[in-house]
């Protein structure tokens, strides 16, 4: 039986949960044991397991089926997990996510502090496409560190769907928390602006995101911009 240390226990055993989850024991959408048994497993009380899972089901890295048990959640997108809706309609619908480009560049300095990494330090820049019902209303742009993702492949990430989240779980082993969204309204640059068909300085929301692991260790950042005249972004489901 595996015996934690009297501090913060809840802590070590969600800890002792995710590490378990980061080596493969439990995939997605598998059961854990049952409180009980991880309980003993630890040396704990149930109490302390199910506030550990708790957090970890409120981070989305869990999820719960009444009656039946708590399972390991697969890595989601928080690209494709957002919702839109036609303005004159209430109805949400789900965005498309199309891989554009993957290349290596260097961080600059607001970067390098944003990611806690040197300034010029290798940076892989992945651009994808956001459509709904077949028309661009959005392009993305997520920075990784070259160095915790290494040999990332565009390829790899079409055969995910897009999904950046996925990639790192399933391939690197880092698993993202929720992601920090901030919103504003500015003018399409050029690059944007292109890829969206609109025109230079043409008014788009960007939505900024920055996701950490449960070391709370900033691993990737992202901005979107979305075009605004014909849909609404609606909704963002929690993700993990």
């Amino acid at each position: 039986m595996k015996k934690l240390i009297a501090q913060s226990l809840y802590q070590q055993v969600m800890r002792e949960v995710l590490s378990d989850i980061e080596t493969g024991m439990w995939q997605g959408d598998e059961a854990l044991p049952s409180e009980q048994e991880l309980a003993q497993r630890f040396g704990v009380s149930q109490g302390t397991v199910r506030k550990a899972l708790d957090v970890l089901v409120a981070s989305n890295v869990l999820y719960r089926r009444q009656g039946v048990g708590t399972f390991v959640t697969d890595a989601g997108d928080d690209l494709g997990s957002m919702r839109f809706a036609a303005l004159n309609e209430h109805a949400a619908r789900t965005p498309k996510v199309e891989v554009l480009s993957c290349v290596k560049i260097h961080a600059g300095e607001y970067l390098a502090e944003v990611l806690n990494l040197r300034r010029s330090a290798p940076l892989w820049q992945v651009r994808r496409l956001v459509r709904v019902e077949g028309e661009v209303i959005g392009v993305d742009e997520s920075l990784l560190s070259e160095v915790t993702f290494p040999a990332l492949d565009m390829r790899r990430l079409r055969e995910l769907g897009g999904n950046i989240r996925a990639m790192c779980w399933r391939d690197y082993r880092v698993r993202l928390k929720g992601s920090d969204m901030r919103y504003r309204a500015v003018p399409a640059a050029q690059t944007e602006a292109r890829l969206l068909q609109i025109e230079v300085n043409e008014p788009v929301l960007q939505v900024i995101r920055l996701s950490k692991d449960f070391e709370d260790v900033p691993q990737v950042w992202s901005a979107a911009w979305f075009c605004s005249e014909k849909y609404a972004l609606q909704s963002v489901e929690m993700i993990g």
